[in-house]
């Protein structure tokens, strides 16, 4: 017989998303007026979206949002990206309702990171510009728990 059909949930505007909290909510991000990821919400599933919650929102018009899951499946992974920066807000991704964003390290330009889980921490993968100090560095253990 299997399980119950999933309540219809339709969402417009949608630029990138990620299950969470075991398949029982799903993040994304939507654009705004000028077509840009800009704001990144948590929808509940079986819920109106007029529900949905605001996990960030990118007041720099340079910048947009995106929205990945580290492979170990630990942390749900808000990126904002410009041309020359970067900084990524981390929810724990089994918990992710009714927890805070945090964020791993402010924007710096000339500077892109990334974050993997490598549990119990994560690994930052950083990337500087020649204008930013030169080369390339690697990453080290940072923003674990919760």
């Amino acid at each position: 017989s299997g399980p119950p059909p999933l309540p219809a949930s339709t969402l417009r505007g949608v630029d990138s998303l990620e299950w969470v909290d075991g398949g029982e909510a799903l993040a994304y991000t939507a654009r705004d007026g000028r077509g840009r990821p800009a704001r990144a919400l948590l929808h509940t599933i079986g819920s109106h979206h007029t529900e949905d919650v605001l996990l960030v929102e990118e007041e720099e018009e340079s910048c947009s949002l995106c929205l990945s899951t580290t492979k170990d499946g630990a942390w749900l992974a808000i990126s904002s990206h410009s041309r020359d920066s970067s900084e990524v807000r981390l929810l724990p991704a089994t918990e992710a309702r009714g927890a805070t964003p945090r964020l791993v390290a402010p924007r710096e330009a000339g500077v892109h990171y990334f974050v993997e889980g490598l549990a119990p921490n994560c690994l930052l993968l950083i990337s500087r510009s020649a204008r930013a100090g030169g080369g390339s560095g690697g990453g080290g253990s940072g923003g674990g728990g919760r």
